[in-house]
């Protein structure tokens, strides 16, 4: 036997056996012997059998991760603690798996040139997918300094008083004074961060701009020769001077709310979160060679394979954000898989030719809903907030509260600009996505518009059920039969951000215990047959199942920070963690209209895959949100290695 291993070791796999050796560091040379063995073993005709035509139809795989727990995750039922197949290897040929078994199995895979890591007896899963990240702003403020992308305007920060009458008064006097003393020269963008002061809760100062009782009218007098914008949290609003320098780039834009057509919007110079983006997009840095704002958002794709993502979705309004991600992919330089939404907030989404000609004049290469490759690919429209957000709900009839609360809700209707977005675009053949949506009132409203969507557009239920239309957040959403009916009618899936239980005590504070219920029943949802999946809490993907599993939070005051205070909601409510797990792999390729290529370990999938620090599956709940991503696999190569456990 001897003898003839060493015959083959000298032979044509003399490549392999220096490979195998070279990246298994630290006295695996053992190991490195018995693999060799196993690939000599492996042409015995009786194993070879087992895997019958693969290396004929693909030929030897590129890749073979040995000594691991290959978690596949196919299972793609309800049933608890259904990992679907658990195997020591998986082999790899090109971007796609080739097949999972045993060792020995694999080797049967192998040829001369077959790369081999051994991943330590890790855990590895399938890429996590990210369903919900803003990874344009996220990728702007912390790269985009490197690459020449700075924000030109003066940075003043304000701490909200105790109405909005003094809060006003204190946010001109601190720009008055600021102008004064800095001698900032007429026409300088001057930007304003408008935080909770420590006698405020956190909801005031939404709450405030979206009644109107903050409004550009409150500083136009007083301020003429600045453009000034105003941000507070999501939301925001320009003053007159602002108004007329964001027109010069967008003038057909529609400043008034996209949370409802509230008379004197417009006038109150409101903004959202996709204009407060645009305006450092598309107006401040138009001078910018795309290749710049490229870079950014690799530097932050790198981040995300760090942590074991390799999917994203996400939604983009402006074109030179699109034109980036495409000069990536073009180039080959795309460091995640990547699905967008077009944001419908810019204009009215329903006029699909001013849209296209939008994208066109930028130069954004212009794609239909269904294009795309495997690394980008457009998959619907969105318009953001559906109903109130955060700590402004809308539950409606749902509860009882008194009328001080009700007037702070803010709630679409029939005929509003969220509703008539959706409507259209589903007219229009669009897939309507992340509607972001905190309460079953507002589920109910999307439920609604749905119907009559499907009815104008003479579509039938199964056409809206393959939508897979979603809904984002869903903090109060509950379990009431009229909307979980309307939600598996229409298949549409829930996606859930556990970072909100960390501040709903303010709602509590506002509704009382009658609210509870309503909190977050993912399990209910999920034993009635209702996809759900979870958003990470920026890129930390473990301590939201830890969530999940333990409805265990960190009480958190966005004026003070983390409180230190824990609070356990609605326990019987967890999931298992196998379950909550599935959430961002398995089911969140649903999400992405992409369960054929990506969210599971099978045979033909794309080899999108990670390796832990430890076994999930087995370790104490409590060490959850210590998971630690040691290596990730990108389409069968391998781009972040920790460790360094494949030698790279």
């Amino acid at each position: 036997m001897a003898f003839i291993v060493m015959q083959y070791l000298e032979g044509q796999n003399l490549e392999r056996r220096i490979d195998s050796i070279s990246v298994n560091k630290g006295g695996f040379m053992k190991r490195a012997f018995f693999i060799l063995l196993f690939s000599w073993v492996s042409h015995v005709p009786g194993l070879a059998q087992q895997l019958p035509g693969l290396v004929a139809e693909q030929g030897y795989a590129d890749l073979v991760l040995v000594n691991g727990k290959i978690v596949s995750m196919e299972d793609r039922s309800i049933t608890a603690n259904s990992t679907g197949r658990i195997e020591r290897a998986m082999a790899i040929k090109g971007k796609k798996i080739m097949a999972l078994g045993t060792e020995e199995e694999m080797q049967s895979l192998a040829g001369p040139r077959t790369r081999f890591v051994d991943v330590g007896n890790r855990t590895v899963i399938p890429g996590l997918i990210q369903t919900h990240y803003h990874i344009f702003g996220t990728a702007a403020r912390v790269y985009g300094p490197q690459v020449g992308l700075v924000d030109p305007s003066i940075k003043l920060t304000v701490e909200t008083d105790t109405t909005p009458e003094a809060t006003a008064k204190k946010i001109r006097d601190t720009i008055l004074n600021a102008i004064r003393v800095q001698q900032i020269p007429k026409g300088q963008w001057i930007t304003v961060d408008l935080r909770e002061g420590p006698k405020n809760r956190a909801a005031t100062t939404r709450s405030w701009i979206y009644l109107g009782q903050l409004n550009r009218r409150q500083f136009d007098n007083a301020i003429q020769d600045h453009p000034i914008m105003l941000r507070g949290r999501a939301i925001g609003m320009f003053n007159a001077a602002a108004i007329a320098e964001f027109r010069k780039v967008f003038p057909d834009w529609d400043e008034s709310t996209n949370l409802e057509n509230r008379p004197g919007a417009s006038e109150d110079g409101y903004i959202a979160v996709p204009e407060l983006s645009g305006l450092s997009f598309e107006f401040w840095w138009k001078d910018q060679p795309l290749e710049n704002l490229a870079e950014a958002m690799r530097l932050q794709g790198l981040d995300l394979q760090k942590k074991g993502v390799t999917t994203i979705a996400t939604r983009i309004l402006y074109p030179r954000v699109i034109a980036a991600f495409h000069l990536l992919n073009r180039e080959g330089k795309m460091p995640h898989r990547m699905a967008y939404y077009i944001e419908s907030q810019r204009g009215n989404f329903w006029n699909l030719k001013s849209i296209h000609e939008f994208y066109k004049g930028y130069g954004a290469p212009w794609t239909t809903h269904s294009s795309g490759d495997e690394m980008l690919w457009l998959n619907g429209m969105c318009n953001e907030i559906w109903d109130s957000a955060e700590n402004e709900l809308c539950m409606g009839s749902d509860v009882q509260v008194p009328p001080h609360i009700r007037d702070r809700e803010r709630c679409p209707s029939p005929g509003t600009k969220p509703w008539e977005t959706y409507r259209e675009a589903i007219v229009h053949g669009w897939r309507p996505v992340q509607a972001h949506s905190t309460s079953s009132h507002g589920a109910r409203l999307y439920i609604q518009m749905m119907e009559q969507a499907m009815k104008e557009g003479n579509y039938t239920l199964e056409y809206m059920h393959n939508l897979r239309s979603t809904i984002e957040h869903n903090q109060w959403l509950g379990t009431l039969p009229d909307v979980m009916a309307g939600i598996k009618k229409f298949g549409i899936i829930l996606n859930v951000n556990t970072g909100y239980m960390r501040e709903l005590d303010h709602n509590l504070e506002d509704y009382g215990d009658q609210l509870k219920p309503f909190l977050m029943p993912v399990k209910t949802w999920i034993n009635q047959g209702i996809r759900v999946t979870f958003e990470a809490q920026g890129l930390d993907f473990w301590r939201p199942i830890y969530r999940l599993v333990t409805r265990e939070a960190e009480l958190y005051d966005r004026a003070h920070g983390t409180t230190g205070e824990k609070v356990v909601w609605n326990l019987d409510e967890g999931v298992d963690r196998v379950t909550a797990l599935k959430m961002a792999t398995t089911w969140a390729s649903e999400y992405m209209m992409a369960e054929d290529t990506v969210g599971t370990l099978e045979p033909g999938k794309l080899a999108d895959f990670v390796v832990l620090d430890r076994d999930f599956f087995t370790i104490p709940v409590a060490e959850i949100p210590e998971v630690k991503v040691v290596l990730t696999g990108l389409g069968g190569e391998i781009v972040y290695d920790q460790e360094q456990i494949a030698g790279n």
